[in-house]
Parts: C-alpha cells; sequence; structure tokens
C-alpha cells in the first residue's frame, strides 16, 4: 500500500488521516452537542472543559487532515451520473471547509471570552487578547452553526458511503477507501 494517494486509491496517509479525524470530529460534535443545551454549572464547565482540552489536542491532527487533503492529488473520480460526481466534490469541500472553520473558530471562541484554553490541566494556553464581548458572541454563532452544518454533512457523507457499500455494492469505490483490493 502506497503512502501517497494514487490514481486508483487513497494512500496509507490519507485513510490514516481520515480515521483519526473522523473519531475525533465524531468526539468532539459529540460532546459540544452533549453539553450546548447544559444550565450553568459544574456539569457544564466539565464538559466545555473536556470539549476544549480534546479540542486542544486535536487541532494538529485535523489541520494537517485539511492541509494533506488540500495538497495531495486525489483518486480519479470513479465513474457516476454528473450530479453525484458534483455532490460528491461539493460534500468533500465542505467537510474540509467546515472543520477548518471548527478549528480556527473554537480556539478563538475561548479566547475571546477571556479565557485560556486549559488542556486537562496540564497546560494553559493564555488568550493573546482580552475579552471581546461582541466578537466572542459572533464567534459563538460561527462555532455552533458551523458544528450543526458539520453534522449534517458527516451524516451525508456516511450515507453515501452506506450506499456505495451497501446498496450499489460498489468493490471499486470501497477498495479506495478502505485499501482492500477490488474484486
Amino acid at each position: 500500500m502506497s503512502l501517497h494517494d494514487t490514481p486508483a486509491a487513497y494512500g496509507a496517509v490519507s485513510r490514516l488521516n481520515h480515521w483519526i479525524g473522523a473519531a475525533l470530529i465524531i468526539v468532539m460534535l459529540g460532546i459540544g452537542l452533549y453539553f450546548h443545551e447544559m444550565p450553568r454549572g459544574d456539569e457544564l464547565r466539565y464538559w466545555m472543559g473536556l470539549h476544549v482540552s480534546i479540542g486542544a489536542l486535536a487541532f494538529l491532527p485535523l489541520a494537517f487532515r485539511v492541509l494533506w487533503r488540500v495538497q495531495a492529488a486525489s483518486p480519479q473520480p470513479l465513474p457516476q451520473k454528473p450530479w453525484l460526481q458534483r455532490t460528491s466534490q461539493v460534500t468533500h469541500a465542505l467537510l474540509l471547509g467546515l472543520i477548518a472553520v471548527m478549528i480556527v473558530s473554537g480556539p478563538l471562541t475561548v479566547w475571546s471570552g477571556g479565557r485560556p484554553i486549559e488542556v486537562f490541566g496540564w497546560l494553559a494556553v493564555p488568550s493573546p487578547m482580552g475579552r471581546q464581548e461582541g466578537l466572542h458572541e459572533a464567534l459563538e454563532v460561527v462555532h455552533g452553526v458551523g458544528s450543526r452544518l458539520l453534522l449534517l454533512t458527516v451524516i451525508l457523507h456516511v450515507l453515501a458511503a452506506a450506499w456505495h457499500a451497501l446498496i450499489e455494492r460498489n468493490r471499486a469505490a470501497m477498495a479506495r477507501m478502505l485499501g482492500a483490493p477490488a474484486r
């Protein structure tokens, strides 16, 4: 298996990036959506702190994922109807764009609230700015709307993968994603 993408399949780096990124995004979305409606208090602080800590650790792998995908040559598209091809392109672009929005808006939301980014109590990354109430509120909206759009796009992506695997039984599509030889 090649490290880099080829015209026929995704390479090992892209596959590893995909699955690490998927796991991090699912965890972050799950935690973020869980605590979003909680009243202020210790439980909210715990879940928000966990979300921020995991987000800080996830920053580099997710940033690497976006940069790798942007610079790496993707495999050639598989033959499919033009509208499906376009939907696939738009969905992948949305996934990358929304991941970028989340990894930028997350830290900025914390910092514009005048707080450091605390990572499991191990280290604190101080805010480069004082509290900026208007900016903080705007970033909370961006991060909140971005998370919901990312969730919808992830669901679309998973449904498309399930369609390829279970309905179409498209072995070529699955082989390029999973690294198994097409039969």
